[in-house]
């Protein structure tokens, strides 16, 4: 057992130091994060010309950054915004034709709490 115990703080160890710890799911849930580094996709789908669809929610950043960037259907930012330390707002939508819409959410030595949601229009 604890040997056990050693191996799983050995692993959370290596995970804080090379990409972050991070609790919940972005966009469907608050999520917690400790020391996070890196980038993390989500994609949202219309069907409609002229739809708007995006992310709202709150950055609370505690060490680090977190950007928050939409990308339209052929690829340009039509949304973004970063969050430096402190409490924050997001609200990172876009509209015009039909398609794929990319979220993309860069870390940089993040810790603090992220929630978001999908909004549509």
């Amino acid at each position: 057992m604890r040997l056990l115990l050693a191996a799983l703080a050995l692993v959370l160890t290596l995970m804080y130091f090379t990409f972050g710890l991070r609790f919940g799911y972005v966009t469907l849930t608050p999520t917690y994060m400790l020391n996070a580094t890196g980038e993390s996709h989500y994609g949202f789908i219309t069907y409609e010309e002229g739809q708007t669809v995006g992310v709202r929610g709150m950055c609370d950043v505690r060490k680090g950054s977190v950007t928050v960037r939409l990308l339209d259907p052929g690829g340009t930012q039509v949304a973004g915004q970063v969050c430096p330390k402190g409490k924050w707002a997001l609200n990172a939508m876009g509209k015009g034709r039909n398609g794929t819409y990319e979220l993309i959410v860069d870390y940089k030595d993040f810790t603090g709490i992220l929630d978001i949601e999908e909004s549509r229009k």
